[in-house]
């Protein structure tokens, strides 16, 4: 079939940041869809996940309806009053670095020593309440590098199944990689990440902003109105250091988290609530 190639650069000239629209208005005058047939190659990640904003929750409802059934089940009973943790460690094809990545790097491996770092303190607060699924690409040897949470790691699923796994998790530990990266967007949850990879301007630490295509838009747009929120609840996104606790309002929020999942007092499942709650009338 004949191939079309999609670029950044085509993108960014119609001026649109939602990606279904950039590709009509490039259809309207490239005349694709009048073809009999073509391959459109998508090259990069124009626009990143602003560009398909439009479909999350599409992609959200899909993944959701793709849990495996096993995880469903346990779910419903022996994961009940646990803290479900999705952790992503992505080894494969991605360089290694003993510094792990830095600001405005990607596809490198994070040093193991995070991960374990992160295992540990969630361990240490949710000790017996944890429900921990580390997905990867390299199953078997993460297996051996996570003795401890080996029979959280030695699963066979596919892809979308792993997908759907992080997506629907209480807490998401991300890699430096877009699979993590879909996962937070589609997710719901606060999520980690990896704090030396972070760019840091004006007080504030991001991803991207070290383009300054970020800097002039997004990014720096966004630090003004986070000055602006100053004193409201914290962001979904969390960056962690090497030797960094996790910060209080996280753990007082995944401590309600679990409280919430205990079925022994979830009324639409038998459950029951303490009589010596106080009601107030409505009205």
């Amino acid at each position: 079939m004949p191939v079309v190639k999609v670029t950044d650069e085509m993108v960014s000239a119609t001026g649109e940041v939602d990606y279904g629209a950039a590709v009509r208005v490039l259809d309207g005058e490239y005349k694709w869809s009048r073809r009999r047939s073509i391959l459109l190659l998508h090259e990069s990640m124009s626009g990143g996940y602003l560009g398909i904003e439009r479909a999350r929750n599409y992609l959200r409802n899909v993944l959701l309806g793709s849990l495996p059934q096993e995880d469903c089940a346990a779910s419903r009973d022996a994961c009940a009053g646990q803290l479900r943790v999705a952790v992503h460690i992505r080894l494969g094809d991605f360089q290694a670095d003993p510094a792990g990545p830095r600001p405005g790097v990607f596809n490198t491996r994070i040093p193991l020593q995070w991960y374990h770092g992160v295992l540990d303190i969630l361990q240490r607060h949710f000790e017996g309440r944890l429900h921990i699924d580390i997905v990867s690409d390299e199953p078997e040897q993460l297996a051996r590098a996570f003795p401890r949470w080996k029979l959280c790691s030695a699963r066979s699923r596919s892809m979308s199944e792993d997908l759907s796994i992080m997506t629907a998790a209480d807490l998401l530990v991300c890699s430096v990689s877009s699979f993590s990266m879909l996962a937070a967007f589609l997710s719901d949850v606060p999520y980690l990440w990896y704090r030396p990879q972070m760019f840091e301007q004006d007080g504030f630490v991001s991803i991207w902003g070290d383009a300054p295509e970020q800097q002039a838009g997004p990014t720096g747009a966004n630090i003004r109105k986070e000055r602006e929120n100053a004193g409201v609840p914290p962001a979904r996104g969390v960056p962690v250091d090497l030797d960094a606790e996790l910060p209080s309002w996280l753990v007082a929020f995944l401590e309600t988290k679990v409280a919430l999942s205990r079925h022994s007092a979830d009324l639409m499942r038998y459950g029951v609530v303490s009589s010596g709650a106080p009601v107030r009338a409505l009205g």
